[in-house]
């Protein structure tokens, strides 16, 4: 009997959950903005009444109180967790569930894409082992717990509108998703195109299906912005740029593209002799495509950007969701690889699958070995990283 694949993704979902909690044992962060945010949230309130020194990107919003310059979702992902954890613990449990069950929601979202079982299976491997999620959700400080949990939702709204679903709830999923990364939220035209073309609706019935989806959230966080900063622009990241050399341009910029291209394309590890790990992931990042070699046939998948408009709103929405990030005046500094990579990672996977598997619209059985290989190298480079970095501090 046939295994459907919404059993294989409820499977891939816990073990690979599982495997991430088990990663992190004994870990927790100095950094949980997030489950001391959830804490608040449990006594009613949504700011902090203490800022420690080490949580310097804490902004007063009121007498007494300092709130949270990024948006709510990893905290309101951390509720559970607060009555029985400690915050710190509490934030990255709930970072590592989100981050390792998206590799279950991916799978089904890739199957519904066009891709084999041999392929969607390949491609959550991928997700969950060989790219810079793994590291980014086990270590789960503010930054990366935010990663983790845009990523399960994006999964889900790429998956929905890949089975040509509803659009509203695509919008919905798009819009919980951009309450933890704000960029992801630009991803929503195409995925709005991808659905409309999985449906057979027209594009402009869709896109309004997926805007009206997303209005809530976006109106929940204009809300939250008013309670915090009295504005409902997002005025705390502006205060928190204020007077940092890196922002010279202010927070966006074309100026800044060269710095991120850099960090994408050329940034290398730190090479250290007469030591075990004698290759050192870099404290301010390393190139996306040798931290996660397979992510090469992204690049070969656009030979089908023109011939099948699904392959083409996948491009598009992956070209969306980074351009924020590009635009951007930091790159990420503390994390392993190019964590903003993640803000596109469900269709940076499809990408890779359809580079090496689709072809002229017909998808090979299974992976060639060079595209084989590439995945096991970019699961050996990212386990890498996570054991050295968590377990002996090797993080340069």
């Amino acid at each position: 009997m046939t295994v459907s694949d919404r059993a294989v993704a409820i499977w891939i979902a816990v073990i690979a959950a599982a495997i991430y909690v088990a990663a992190g044992i004994g870990l927790a962060t100095d950094y949980d903005y997030y489950g001391r945010l959830a804490d608040a949230f449990l006594h009613g309130r949504w700011w902090l009444t203490e800022a420690p020194p080490w949580l310097n990107e804490l902004l007063p919003c009121g007498d007494g109180r300092f709130c949270v310059v990024y948006p709510p979702l990893p905290a309101i992902l951390s509720l559970p967790f607060v009555p029985f954890f400690p915050t710190a613990v509490s934030q990255v449990v709930a970072s590592r569930i989100a981050g390792g069950a998206s590799a279950g929601i991916l799978y089904y979202g890739l199957r519904a894409y066009g891709a084999p079982r041999t392929y969607a299976l390949a491609g959550a491997v991928l997700s969950a082992f060989g790219t810079t999620l793994l590291f980014s959700s086990v270590d789960g400080r503010a930054w990366f717990a935010a990663h983790s949990a845009s990523m399960l939702f994006l999964a889900l709204a790429f998956a929905v509108a890949a089975r040509g679903g509803s659009a509203f709830a695509v919008g919905a999923l798009i819009g919980i998703s951009a309450l933890a990364r704000l960029p992801v939220a630009l991803a929503a035209p195409a995925l709005a195109l991808l659905c409309a073309r999985r449906s057979g609706s027209a594009y402009t019935r869709s896109l309004a299906g997926v805007i009206a989806g997303g209005l809530p959230f976006a109106a929940i966080y204009v809300g939250y912005n008013l309670l915090r900063w009295e504005t409902p622009l997002d005025d705390g990241y502006a205060r928190l740029t204020q007077g940092d050399v890196f922002f010279n341009q202010g927070l966006f910029s074309p100026l800044y593209i060269v710095r991120q291209l850099k960090a994408i394309f050329l940034e290398p590890p730190d090479i250290v002799p007469g030591t075990p790990f004698f290759f050192r992931p870099r404290f301010t990042g390393m190139s996306l495509f040798l931290t996660t070699p397979a992510f090469i046939w992204v690049f070969l998948a656009l030979r089908e950007v023109r011939r099948d408009v699904v392959v083409a709103a996948t491009a598009v929405a992956a070209l969306l969701a980074l351009l924020p990030d590009l635009f951007h005046a930091t790159w990420g500094f503390q994390q392993f690889g190019y964590r903003f990579s993640i803000d596109a990672q469900p269709f940076l996977v499809a990408l890779g699958l359809t580079g090496d598997g689709l072809f002229r619209g017909a998808w090979r059985h299974r992976p060639t070995v060079i595209f084989i290989l590439a995945i096991v190298l970019s699961l050996a480079v990212n386990i890498y990283a996570t054991i050295a970095i968590t377990r002996f501090e090797y993080w340069q």
